[in-house]
């Protein structure tokens, strides 16, 4: 009897622990309180994705808007040339005076290097600029009045090394000549991009560039041949006719070289521009045929304006 009685008591105790541990599993205890902002949604991936295209995008605009480093110039000349001296025999009975260029081109290949690395307030970029070519022709027309530009008669005296007095031909310097001048040059200028700040992409392309360059150059002159040019043929009196046949088709060539500077500015939207460059600077020529022209130097300053259209690269 005991024993049965101790058994039907563990059963109900039984009964009673599973029926508790049922209950517990049917109901489940929820904070209310928990903080769900930390949840990452879809609309939430969009927008983080949306700003890294914007800011893509916008770094790209301006790498655009501050390339082009590269510079491609044409250009229209109008150059001088006067002499340093006044007492230059022109060939002709007179001096040498101003020459005035009525036409001249050039062409100027150039780059940019930057001086530092992203532009000041994304408004002004300083830079080097190196011009490794910048090739010129000028054409200059015969000077004086009346019908002959040289006398081939007319000549001039030099010392040698040697102290010793040689007479050579004079420098047929009022004939037609062309100019032809190789240079290079380097300096600093200044880029800036004035509507950067402004809203309008296209206008962040628009840019303007002031320069002052410094550098070196080789120039050549030449006088074409025209024997109905020279006042010393068989119509006038005294005719030298040795001297006409050695100046007839005689090499009327002089070169020079000397420094140059130049400053400018420029105007530029994305890959067009246009400018403006004043260059100036001290030559020293001398002939080319030195055994006929002797080999004194004859130094002028060559003064050039230039007005371009720029291609930017």
């Amino acid at each position: 009897m005991k024993r049965k009685f101790i058994f039907i008591l563990t059963c109900l105790f039984s009964t009673a622990v599973f029926a508790q541990v049922g209950n517990d599993e049917g109901n489940v205890s929820i904070d209310w309180s928990e903080d769900s902002t930390d949840i990452t949604t879809i609309k939430d991936i969009i927008k983080v994705q949306q700003q890294v295209t914007n800011r893509n995008a916008t770094e790209q605009h301006f790498n655009d808007v501050w390339g082009r480093r590269g510079y491609f110039n044409f250009s229209y000349n109008n150059t001088k040339l006067t002499p340093k001296e006044t007492n230059y025999p022109n060939g002709l009975n007179g001096y040498v005076g101003e020459f005035k260029s009525d036409w001249g081109a050039s062409i100027q290949y150039g780059r940019s290097y930057r001086l530092h690395k992203k532009p000041i307030a994304n408004v002004a970029l300083f830079n080097i600029d190196y011009t490794g070519i910048d090739l010129n022709v000028n054409h200059f027309k015969a000077e004086g009045t009346g019908d002959y530009k040289y006398n081939s008669s007319s000549k001039h005296t030099e010392k040698d090394d040697d102290g010793k007095t040689e007479e050579y031909y004079t420098i047929p310097w009022n004939m037609e000549k062309y100019e032809i001048n190789y240079g290079m040059s380097l300096g600093p200028s200044l880029t800036l991009a004035p509507f950067n700040l402004l809203r309008g992409n296209g206008l962040h392309f628009i840019k303007i560039n002031a320069f002052y360059h410094i550098g070196y150059n080789v120039s050549m002159i030449y006088s074409p041949n025209d024997k109905k040019l020279d006042a010393n043929n068989d119509k006038v009196d005294g005719y030298n006719r040795d001297a006409y046949e050695a100046m007839e088709s005689n090499l009327k060539m002089s070169w020079g070289h000397g420094m140059i500077q130049s400053f400018g500015v420029n105007l530029s939207w994305k890959a067009i521009g246009v400018a403006f460059e004043h260059r100036t600077g001290k030559i020293k020529y001398k002939a080319m045929n030195t055994s006929d022209f002797g080999k004194n130097e004859y130094e002028f300053t060559s003064t050039t304006n230039r007005i371009s259209l720029q291609i930017r690269m």
